[in-house]
């Protein structure tokens, strides 16, 4: 008796195992179930806020500084953006260069250079080095060898430049300081240096 009773009551938990089987196709379910093959779907990275300095640093590469321009402006206006204020810089430098009227053009220039030199104040070693040619051609700035020697020295002895590997002054740079600067002016621009520090960011006092 007992035996048949266990036989019945396997063939009971066959059938209901077999409907049950049979109504999801012959599959177990195991969760929702991806079209591509997967348990569960990735989860998608699409929907990531675009970053509006990496467009903006894209936008002045390809030409189109008119466009960066607004969005450089607003990173700048929130402090700590050193490089977005610098990449200002130069766009208002460029369009200066292509501005037919020459108040506004220099007007655009000297902004620029004001950019440029509040980035390089911050410590951002590729401002340091675009100052150098800023102060030796007189773009946006009186032109000046001193200062121009003194950000050379500045940016020479930056230690951030070697994180990120940039080189030091090329030959070709270096040679045209030479051929303006004498031993007395070089002792000048170094005493420059030395006096300079970097501007104390708003987090610095905190």
């Amino acid at each position: 008796m007992k035996r048949i009773l266990t036989v019945a009551v396997t063939v009971l938990a066959v059938c209901v195992s077999s409907s049950s089987f049979a109504q999801y196709g012959g599959r177990q379910q195991v969760g929702p179930i991806d079209p591509e093959g997967h348990a569960s779907a990735p989860s998608s990275t699409s929907d990531a806020p675009p970053d509006p300095e990496a467009q903006a640093e894209d936008l002045r590469l390809h030409g189109q500084c008119d466009k960066a321009i607004p969005i450089f402006r607003r990173l700048a206006a929130r402090g700590g953006f050193e490089l977005a204020q610098f990449n200002l810089g130069l766009c208002l430098i460029d369009v200066g260069k292509k501005e037919s009227d020459a108040q506004r053009s220099a007007s655009l220039k000297a902004e620029g250079a004001g950019d440029v030199l509040a980035a390089a104040n911050s410590g951002l070693a590729n401002a340091q080095l675009k100052l150098v040619t800023l102060y030796l051609d007189g773009v946006g700035v009186a032109s000046d060898p001193l200062e121009a020697g003194k950000w050379a020295l500045i940016y020479h002895s930056n230690g951030s430049r070697f994180v990120i590997s940039l080189p030091d002054i090329s030959p070709e740079l270096q040679a045209r300081l030479d051929g303006v600067l004498t031993a007395t002016s070089w002792a000048e621009a170094q005493a420059r240096a030395d006096a300079w520090s970097p501007v104390a960011k708003d987090w610095d006092a905190r």
